[in-house]
């Protein structure tokens, strides 16, 4: 039985993957893990940033990262714990997830402890005008061996 892997971003609903990941489960007769992960270092860049442009002040940036890495939680256990009550209303078991580590790590340890067979990644649908206009770089694509990587623009 393979497993099926959704990726929730914090503060992104991305109801065509959440779709996409629960059929898939269901036609494999296996279930969904839904994983939440949470960036450490995001919230350091995001104070920095602030300390740097001297919006903030270095005690105020910590407090700052406190209440960030608060509020990113909050979304990411609330995200997952809506797939779960999702799948569940279709049938399909689920083992909510929220992890903290860089993303294709724990995506890889995920993959090796949950027999998963496909993961479903979410990319932000832009504009074609924003993608041309972009600097940004495109989706990194987590290496995940004996795993079928989807990535879903929702």
């Amino acid at each position: 039985m393979k497993n099926v892997l959704l990726v929730v971003a914090p503060g992104y609903d991305a109801p065509n993957a959440v779709a996409y990941a629960l059929g898939r489960a269901r036609d494999a007769g296996g279930g969904l893990v839904a994983l939440g992960i949470l960036d450490p270092e995001a919230h350091a860049r995001v104070a920095a940033t602030l300390t740097d442009s001297a919006f903030v002040g270095e005690r105020v940036s910590e407090n700052l990262i406190e209440a960030l890495e608060k509020e990113q939680r909050g979304l990411v256990e609330a995200q997952v714990r809506q797939v779960a009550e999702e799948a569940t209303g279709q049938g399909v078991a689920c083992t909510p997830l929220v992890e903290q580590g860089e993303p294709s790590e724990v995506c890889r340890r995920v993959v090796a402890g949950h027999g998963i067979g496909v993961a479903v990644l979410v990319a932000e649908k832009r504009s074609w005008v924003t993608r041309f206009l972009s600097r940004s770089a495109p989706v990194r694509v987590p290496n995940l061996p004996g795993c079928e990587v989807k990535v879903m623009e929702d």
